[in-house]
């Protein structure tokens, strides 16, 4: 069940189970608009067909839990930004090559790098190293970031964005 969790200032912090809904939510948007752009950038269709499979809502959903943790120990021992990406690169070969064997052990892998020229076992490919390494800042930056800090509130406690409160009497 999707649920939040109480935190001390009397909010409710975003549970586990909702932020892999939204990562997954995110991962699979993401990959949508990507195979569209690109098949527009290579094919020129205005028709612009992206496509991923259903698989990849739990496989963002749970590499966006993993990059929290990463995110907060890189964050404790105080890992630059640079060192960062390279960790949360690490990370994306490790998920996706293991997520992709997998999914090929029983024949539903929706993913094959075999085209590329640096493939591993059409895995994973890392002529998209660049590629994975920006996402993954970008993950941390404005999502993972923002996520983390989104909290439940009840009517009563959410403050007004204009600074004025405005209140509605029943007729």
């Amino acid at each position: 069940m999707l649920r939040a969790e109480r935190s001390d200032a009397g909010c409710q912090v975003l549970g586990p189970l909702l932020r892999l809904y939204v990562y997954g939510l995110h991962g699979y948007f993401v990959e949508v608009m990507f195979t569209a752009g690109w098949e527009f950038a290579v094919s020129n269709n205005w028709k612009l067909p992206g496509c991923s499979s259903v698989w990849s809502l739990a496989i963002y959903g749970i590499s966006g839990l993993a990059m929290e943790q990463i995110h907060s120990a890189c964050h404790r021992s105080g890992v630059p930004l640079l060192a960062r990406g390279v960790a949360y690169l690490a990370w994306v070969y490790l998920w996706e090559f293991s997520t992709g064997l997998l999914l090929r052990h029983f024949g539903a892998c929706p993913w094959d790098y075999t085209a590329f020229d640096y493939n591993i076992h059409g895995l994973i490919t890392l002529e998209y190293a660049p590629l994975w390494f920006f996402i993954a800042l970008v993950q941390e930056k404005l999502v993972l970031a923002h996520l983390q800090r989104l909290r439940w509130t009840s009517g009563e406690q959410a403050a007004p964005t204009n600074g004025s409160v405005h209140k509605h009497k029943p007729s």
